[in-house]
């Protein structure tokens, strides 16, 4: 049978309830777009008939028995999982739901240190234990690129009591080492996997395109649909491998409907039936395509000699539709992206050597003359061939355990003191640099002369971070008790 994009249970639920003119006296307030603001109505108008709530054959999120339930069989099947949750709240709630659910509070869990600051949430919320891996890095761009069998093997035999490990998979540039051989010493040791997969929705297309976690034997696997593929932001999946048990799948979907709104956006779930079905509808003439339309950007990007596109080690599962540039002049990444933006062009995000740029499943195209007008703006700068890349984030090498549990770190008295008077304090608070929105520094964790170093060297490259107020001092531990 031939595939094709109207194969959409949910979008055509919708689509036929549109089609019987409905007077709304429910929510929400615009009643099917009849009451807007004037500066978007015109441009809203036709989308908030899809902004419905949970009528009659419009099925329920929380117990699906129709169109919703059809869409996520949809996806299960597409995907190779024995089950596909949607998610209305970004991988985030699919991260918090997965930990919440698959282990028990006081557990014992591994997780990769370079995990986005929604796994250290839920790690959190879960009251778990988490014993930090440190990943693999590559030794060209300092990027963080996976845990190794090595590492998880020697991790298991420091903590034989834990109960899983938490992986991110790929990294925010879209590469990776392979994990098959991680993900096996995991399951032989009878850990649960769950691994943030955020940007690799459309692995599932096949080469050149990696391969999922899923296929690779992990139990629960968290996507966001809308990184990768065409959804609306915060569309995002969580599968369920096969070989789980209902137990699992009942704590989960537990889970979900504690962590997700009790009432989701019929938008955002529409757009991910529409997202399956595009994927699943392209030939691999269609990927071919825009494939080679991303060789022909890299192929021009290659020709200004102040950036360099940087080709991945061979031996990495790499994203071609993530393109990685390195500014080859004394301007960091993040004034190589102001660059590109003044210029009407917005990468994804910049580290202190890097600008990511993401490209999707269809064809871009550049106006006339903006690369030739980048050249130009570049031009100045003199070619530095300063290879230097610090580090992604403070590395500690090793299973290490956090100082300090949450929980006591709540009940603690804490204060603030200035980053010169940090060095070997108990961090109350973490520090995020965003994007990519992993902790530079953990509550609980011990801070080093080398994190100082590191915070006030993406700050003065112009990293931004999430904060408050500017950063300048960090929330510690108060020991003043302790060292009287």
């Amino acid at each position: 049978m031939t595939l094709t994009r109207n194969h959409i249970p949910l979008i055509k639920a919708i689509q036929n309830h549109k089609k019987t003119n409905p007077v709304s006296f429910h929510v929400p307030g615009h009643k099917n777009g009849l009451f807007f603001h004037n500066s978007l109505l015109e441009d809203f108008q036709e989308v908030l008939t899809y902004d419905v709530t949970e009528l009659v054959g419009l099925d329920d999120l929380h117990a699906p028995s129709g169109a919703i339930r059809k869409a996520q069989e949809e996806a299960a099947r597409f995907y190779g999982a024995k089950e596909t949750f949607f998610l209305v709240g970004g991988s985030t709630v699919g991260n918090l739901a997965m930990v919440y659910g698959a282990f028990q509070r006081g557990d014992q869990v591994f997780v990769q240190r370079n995990s986005h600051k929604s796994v250290f949430h839920a790690v959190q919320i879960a009251g778990l234990h988490p014993i930090l891996l440190t990943p693999e890095f590559d030794t060209i761009s300092g990027h963080p690129i996976g845990i190794s069998v090595a590492a998880l093997s020697e991790a298991i035999r420091q903590y034989p009591d834990a109960k899983g490990v938490i992986l991110t998979y790929p990294n925010y540039f879209g590469v990776s080492i392979d994990l098959q051989e991680t993900i096996s010493a995991a399951k032989q040791s009878d850990l649960l996997v769950l691994v943030d997969e955020a940007h690799a929705a459309h692995y599932c297309l096949g080469e050149p395109f990696p391969v999922s976690t899923l296929q690779q034997g992990a139990d629960v696997v968290v996507q966001s649909a809308h990184k990768m593929l065409p959804a609306l932001t915060m569309s995002s999946f969580l599968h369920l491998n096969d070989k789980r048990s209902d137990s699992l799948r009942h704590k989960i979907k537990e889970a979900l409907s504690m962590f997700q709104s009790s009432s989701p956006s019929y938008l955002l779930m529409a757009s991910l039936d529409g997202a399956r079905a595009y994927a699943e509808s392209m030939t691999k003439s269609e990927i071919a395509t825009i494939l080679a339309g991303v060789d022909a950007l890299k192929k021009e990007l290659s020709s200004i000699k102040q950036i360099k596109v940087v080709n991945w080690n061979d031996n990495y599962h790499c994203d071609p539709l993530k393109v990685t540039i390195k500014t080859t002049t004394n301007l960091t990444g993040f004034k190589l992206q102001d660059i590109f933006i003044e210029n009407n062009l917005y990468p994804e995000l910049a580290d202190e050597k890097h600008v990511l740029l993401v490209f999707g499943l269809g064809n871009i195209k550049i106006p006339n003359g903006l690369l030739q007008s980048i050249q130009q703006t570049l031009n100045p700068y003199e070619v530095n061939e300063e290879t230097r890349t610090p580090p992604f984030l403070n590395v500690r090498m090793g299973a290490q355990k956090l100082e300090l549990h949450s929980d006591a770190i709540q009940k603690a008295e804490k204060k603030r003191v200035p980053f010169e008077k940090a060095v070997g304090l108990i961090a109350a608070e973490a520090i995020v640099p965003y994007p990519p929105g992993i902790p530079f520094v953990l509550p609980g964790e011990r801070i080093t002369e080398q994190t100082i170093e590191g915070i006030l060297s993406l700050l003065d490259a112009g990293a931004v971070f999430q904060v408050e107020q500017e950063l300048k001092d960090v929330l510690v531990v108060d020991v003043e008790d302790d060292n009287e």
